[in-house]
């Protein structure tokens, strides 16, 4: 396999690992593209009271859980002296427990909430194959009636189970036929009018189930869980009314529950009950999506500068700023011709003016150079040896550091402080390069590469003060293999930079 080859395939899989992660973050967790993006961000407030009857209690209740368009963030628990912890039960559902050994009277537990709309559906679950236990045997005549119900719902239905449902609540809601009634008057036996519905639309060979939740567009306090079937149509599920045969927009429906279990259990304590407050705010994006995704445990993120404490954070939003300066300098470089004193001076000079703000980033460097190059123009003629030629001219910009920030202080100019920002070492070698190319080239030279190491720092402060590209470096550091595909491209580009086209542009011309 030849070197090209391989190179093309390296770029390929770079490319494709950055942008399939980057997308997969965007459209799955929900991170936006956009740093000032935000999205409305609902708060629950579930408020369960009960009273206690003097010894061990134990209140279990059915806790909130992501949908296809709506995401569960943080959840806050409220509960004096209470043990809290999260279970799931039976049919894999979250359930937050509270537990405390011995409590007497009125009691009041909080549990709240946050959720938000993903910017893009998420994976819709199907529904999971019928067994007997989903049936509830019709006996006698009531079995009749539900065989008549079921073939009238089949055939004015067609194939369609939202069509179905339809058919079937009409006839129930409206109760003019005798075998609907009939229905009707033993609904109790089994389960009541949603879980009646339930057994005749299974019947029918309607994929269907009985959920709970909230309308998170109404806002408001002493809110009740609606209680709502649930039927898939083949590539989703929908919500439909049982009283209206309406279909319901699920965009803003929080599931709370799935099946006909109780959402609140209370054992210790009688008179229970359970409300809800519901109140919308406007968040960034990205902190909405942070949060759902450590909520659901996305390993994207577990395994991440986001598991890292907030200082380590911090210092990694700069560090990955800096490959991008790196592919300012490789485009300057190769593509362009710009010299530069130094490969990477610049990007270090462009680091520093990210603390001292440009203008005066660039009077501090350009006076620290100086100075220097006037220094090093003295040893130069004591014949030193390189590296203690170094060390002297190290020592000096260490001393220029602090008479400029002496006189800052003594000027009252903040801005002199930030001189000791500027990597010393790093300018130390310019001023030796400097020097050095003054004394074999000449000034013009000296001129060219100084000129051209600035105008790169310049250009690099530029994108790494960019809010767009930050944000995308931060949040998407996996764009970086994109960038690195693009170094490597640029890497084996090998025909004429920008700069000699244009020296070489009179031969062009005719004569």
């Amino acid at each position: 396999m030849s070197t090209k080859t391989q190179l093309r395939i390296v770029i390929t899989l770079l490319v494709t690992l950055g942008l399939g992660a980057a997308l997969y973050k965007h459209f799955v967790l929900g991170f936006p593209f956009f740093p000032e993006e935000k999205v409305r961000v609902w708060t629950v407030e579930a408020r369960i009271s009960f009273v206690a009857d003097g010894g061990p209690v134990e209140v279990r209740v059915n806790a909130a859980d992501n949908t296809p368009t709506l995401a569960v963030l943080d959840q806050e628990i409220v509960g004096e002296k209470y043990t809290f912890t999260r279970e799931q039960n039976e049919n894999n559902e979250r359930v937050a427990v509270w537990r405390k050994d011995r409590a007497t009277g009125e009691q009041v537990i909080y549990y709240r909430v946050s959720a938000y709309r993903r910017t893009t559906a998420g994976v819709t679950d199907p529904p999971a194959p019928l067994t007997r236990a989903d049936l509830i045997p019709f006996s006698g005549a009531a079995k009749e009636a539900a065989r008549l119900v079921v073939e009238q719902v089949k055939k004015r239905g067609g194939s369609d189970p939202v069509q179905k449902t339809r058919v079937l609540l009409a006839m129930l809601n409206g109760g003019e036929q005798q075998s609907v009634q009939l229905l009707l008057q033993k609904k109790k036996e089994y389960g009541g009018f949603l879980e009646l519905c339930r057994q005749l639309l299974l019947r029918a060979d309607v994929p269907v189930r009985r959920v709970k939740g909230l309308f998170l567009d109404q806002d408001g306090s002493g809110k009740k869980l609606a209680s709502l079937l649930e039927v898939y149509d083949g590539s989703q599920w929908r919500l439909v009314d049982p009283r209206s045969g309406e279909i319901k927009n699920s965009d803003s429906f929080l599931l709370w529950q799935q099946g006909d279990a109780p959402v609140l259990e209370v054992m210790g304590g009688h008179d229970s009950s359970i409300t809800f407050t519901i109140n919308s705010s406007r968040v960034l994006a990205s902190r909405a999506a942070m949060s759902s995704a450590r909520h659901s445990g996305a390993m994207l993120i577990d395994f991440s500068i986001y598991s890292l404490p907030l200082a380590q954070q911090n210092t990694f939003k700069i560090l990955l700023l800096i490959p991008l300066g790196a592919l300012v300098v490789v485009i300057l470089r190769n593509l362009v011709g710009i010299q530069t004193s130094g490969t990477f001076m610049p990007i270090l000079i462009a680091l520093a003016f990210l603390q001292t703000t440009l203008l005066w980033g660039l009077f501090l460097f350009l006076v620290v150079v100086s100075v220097g190059l006037f220094m090093r123009s003295y040893l130069s003629h004591l014949n030193l040896l390189l590296v203690p030629r170094i060390s002297a001219v190290l020592v000096f910009v260490i001393f220029i550091f602090v008479a400029i920030s002496v006189l800052s202080v003594k000027l009252d100019f903040e801005q002199g402080l930030r001189v000791s920002l500027f990597p010393m070492i790093i300018i130390s070698w310019t001023i030796e390069r400097m020097s050095v190319l003054w004394e074999e080239e000449g000034g013009k030279d000296v001129l060219i590469q100084g000129s051209g190491s600035l105008f790169t720092a310049c250009l690099v402060y530029l994108v790494m003060t960019n809010r767009f590209l930050g944000h995308l470096t931060y949040a998407f550091p996996e764009l970086l293999l994109v960038l690195l595909a693009i170094i490597l491209m640029i890497g084996s580009y090998s025909g004429y930079r920008l700069s000699e086209l244009l020296r070489f542009e009179p031969m062009t011309r005719e004569s």
